[in-house]
């Protein structure tokens, strides 16, 4: 336990306010996007940002690699969302049986050769689990963009397993983060089911 305190107190004086912004405007993102508000993506790219940066630091090369994907995600989805031509609504819609299939197919497989690569060519950590919360996270957030419902299904997992794998890695704020997330991700989901309805 004390090893634990210890670890925060070493958190907060590495990144202090930085990992506490980062950690806000990932929140505030996740909020408005359950709401299905375009101004989601511009606090989800300052999140984005921030964790790079982090992240290089800590030589987490897959957590680079995905935080930069979302900054490429957040201008495609602020374009995205603000040429419809009827933004009073959520216009969400449910993934193909068959798509679905082929995303968690291929999602699988690219999971396990990218972490056979890191694990062949680096000294990475828990490799699967985070090569998992890559590849999911990139098909999870392409499915937000297209206000695919599924989306939050993937994010409740990717979520749950990502914030056990930050408090392994001592990212104790972060890893709260994550779980917040999933409880976000779970009330997306039943928002966004109840509006398809709606619609």
């Amino acid at each position: 336990m004390q090893d634990f305190f210890s670890g925060i107190l070493n958190e907060l004086e590495v990144f202090n306010w930085l990992e506490i912004t980062a950690v806000i405007s990932a929140l505030i993102y996740v909020f408005l996007a359950a709401r299905g508000n375009k101004w989601c993506f511009l606090f989800g790219l300052i999140s984005s940002a921030i964790y790079v940066y982090i992240t290089f630091k800590l030589n987490f090369y897959f957590d680079v690699l995905i935080n930069l994907y979302y900054i490429a995600m957040s201008y495609f989805g602020w374009i995205s969302w603000s040429t419809e031509k009827d933004n009073s609504t959520l216009q969400i819609s449910t993934t193909p049986k068959n798509q679905l299939k082929f995303y968690v197919i291929a999602g699988g497989t690219l999971t396990i050769v990218l972490a056979f690569v890191a694990e062949y060519f680096s000294n990475t950590q828990l490799a699967y689990l985070d090569a998992f919360t890559t590849i999911f996270a990139i098909i999870a957030t392409f499915m937000v963009v297209k206000k695919r419902l599924e989306n939050w299904l993937i994010w409740i997992v990717v979520d749950l397993v990502a914030s056990g794998m930050y408090f392994y890695k001592e990212l104790y704020f972060t890893a709260l983060l994550f779980f917040t997330y999933t409880i976000i991700a779970i009330v997306g989901y039943f928002k966004w089911k109840k509006l398809l309805q709606i619609n």
